[in-house]
């Protein structure tokens, strides 16, 4: 559901609204001490952390990088009259998912939600462990510490995209990519920073030194495929469509599977074609395997002319989830020397919404179309498409969609016109959350585009106009409700199990067994109509004309102080996971 209004105490430390990327530097600073046990009390950890001495100080906080639980880092915070340098390590799970974000930095106001920090300061720097030599004599050369790998791969390239297992060489050493920081500057292999004592090598962070090399390595004869699963034909290429989780597309004899949703999204998406840089399509596929040749032709449907449906429709053509509704026939053209052609009808509603997508034929194809017949010739036109399959809202047609409207909600509905003579419209529902952002981006989100349906949801078909409900049926009677607040709270000592008491039965008596009474004061209070300057709490009650809703309990009550729980005239709208409806106000 939408975030939530909480109260000031809340509400003053609630996260904000970060996003964790790829692509991000991964700084792992770990403490290597293999008898430390990991305990989860943050209480527990902050005190274990603040009885530390003082020691060096670990690389200090990089804003940007991504950090992991048990990751240690230094920060400095700067007063009017002091500067002091700490270590600070980034918690368990989950609170380590904050320790990337920048408002949860180390010295920062929401710091002790991410780190630790260790009270003594550290001085100085983590001792940097020795770099691997190279170290040929005048005799023959001898290589320390490291082993003879042979020929020497490619240069370290600053502008080059390296990935977990790449090998590159510097100065006759040959470094293998260990991490994702390896395409990031400021972790060149070999290379330090600082100087005398301050001399830190963050490189050891992305890189291992495997060997030493002489010459160059001969290319090999063609990639290898041996880590990847052989899936056999190659499916069809990308290209610019909607996808759905699972899907497969092919590139290079490469296999891509589209990612689970709601990153499916993107796998239709220009920028996120598979393989290319810089690397965003990586948010939307999958590797899965590889591939040669194609796929070979699902079991083509079978022509068999005593099963003929008469004459042949129009042909299909690839368009959006609206295109075709559920009845609507095509046909297909399976050999042309003799000409074949079947015929296929499209499945009901949602599955309609594939017949548009897929072709019958293709894979995949069932899910919107079941083979009806063989066929011959053609139909003469119908006068228009038919919507006797889609429910048709009786009531009226609601306002009809824009592009420049930004104030969509999920469960709003629209209208969409498809056609004029006769008059012909489609009603569509916004999705709910996170969907319902899309209803607000115009035109790249119109119902029955590609991305329609990321956004909106075909419900049926309409006619007609809406009765306003703007405004409900006025109402100027008197309609009250009865509102109780604790005004006072007694704690009095209480005997274990009595009525009331903290204490269960069997307990021994002492201060920690209390009795807490509490004095509510009642009064009647106005009905008024739903406002987002009202801290709603359970049973509170607002009123829509003379239509009453009170609130929930705990913890949905919460949700009463939403606008996007707002109570409306719709029956199912998502009010009625914050509000109940009630009798109505009195005549």
């Amino acid at each position: 559901p939408p975030h939530h209004k909480y109260n000031n105490d809340q509400s003053k430390h609630r996260c904000p609204n970060n996003i964790l990327t790829r692509n991000q530097p991964t700084l792992s600073n770990k403490r290597n001490n293999t008898n430390m046990i990991q305990v989860n009390s943050i209480i527990l950890t902050a005190a274990l952390l603040g009885h530390a001495s003082a020691q060096g100080c670990y690389p200090a906080y990089i804003t940007g990088a991504s950090y992991s639980a048990g990751d240690i880092v230094s920060a400095t915070t700067i007063t009017e009259t002091t500067s002091e340098t700490h270590n600070y390590e980034c918690r368990s799970a989950p609170n380590s998912l904050f320790c990337s974000q920048g408002a949860f930095a180390p010295n920062g106001i929401y710091s002790a939600e991410a780190w630790i920090k260790e009270s003594a300061e550290c001085m100085g720097t983590i001792e940097p462990t020795m770099s691997p030599s190279f170290k040929p004599t005048t005799d023959s050369p001898t290589y320390s510490p490291t082993g003879d790998v042979g020929g020497c791969p490619d240069e370290y390239a600053a502008d080059a995209g390296y990935d977990v297992g790449d090998q590159v060489s510097v100065d006759g050493l040959v470094y293998e990519c260990t991490s994702g920081l390896c395409s990031q500057i400021g972790f060149e292999p070999g290379t330090s920073v600082g100087i005398g004592a301050q001399i830190v090598e963050y490189w050891r962070q992305a890189w291992t030194v495997v060997g030493h090399c002489f010459g160059t390595i001969g290319p090999t004869s063609a990639p290898s495929f041996d880590e990847l699963d052989d899936v056999g034909g190659c499916p069809d290429v990308w290209s610019a469509q909607t996808y759905d989780q699972g899907d497969l597309v092919s590139f290079m004899n490469l296999v891509f599977e589209c990612t689970e949703d709601p990153l499916s999204s993107h796998c239709g998406q220009a920028g996120y074609e598979p393989n290319t840089a810089p690397g965003a399509w990586m948010i939307a596929w999958t590797v899965v395997g590889h591939c040669s040749g194609s796929i070979g032709p699902t079991g083509a449907p079978s022509f068999d002319p005593a099963n003929s449906v008469g004459g042949c429709p129009d042909e299909w053509e690839m368009g959006s989830s609206a295109s075709y509704e559920e009845g609507d026939m095509v046909s297909v053209t399976i050999s042309t020397m003799p000409l074949r052609q079947v015929a296929y009808r499209c499945n009901a509603w949602p599955l309609s919404g594939h017949c548009g997508q897929i072709s019958p034929i293709e894979d995949g194809g069932d899910l919107g179309w079941t083979f009806a017949g063989s066929c011959d010739g053609s139909i003469g036109p119908t006068a228009s498409p038919s919507f006797d399959a889609l429910t048709v809202d009786a009531s009226g047609c609601p306002e009809e969609w824009s592009a420049s409207k930004t104030d969509y909600e999920a469960g709003d509905r629209v209208s969409y016109s498809v056609s004029d003579s006769p008059s012909r419209k489609l009603l569509y529902q916004c999705r709910e959350w996170p969907n319902a952002g899309y209803c607000n981006l115009g035109e790249g989100f119109e119902p029955t585009t590609l991305y329609g349906e990321q956004a909106w949801t075909l419900i049926g078909a309409c006619s007609g106009t809406l009765a306003p409900t703007g405004s409900p049926v006025q109402y100027d009677g008197m309609c009250q409700f009865i509102k109780c607040v604790v005004v006072e709270t007694v704690e009095t000592n209480c005997v274990p199990g009595s009525a009331g008491c903290s204490c269960l039965a069997g307990f021994p008596a002492g201060i920690n067994c209390r009795n807490i009474i509490r004095t509510d004061q009642c009064t009647p209070r106005d009905v008024d109509l739903w406002s987002n300057n009202v801290e709603y709490v359970e049973n509170d009650v607002v009123r829509l004309g003379a239509k009453q809703f009170r609130c929930r309990g705990w913890p949905e009550f919460l949700w009463c102080r939403s606008e996007a729980y707002r109570p409306t005239m719709d029956d199912n709208g998502i009010w009625t996971q914050a509000w109940t409806a009630i009798e109505d106000c009195p005549p």
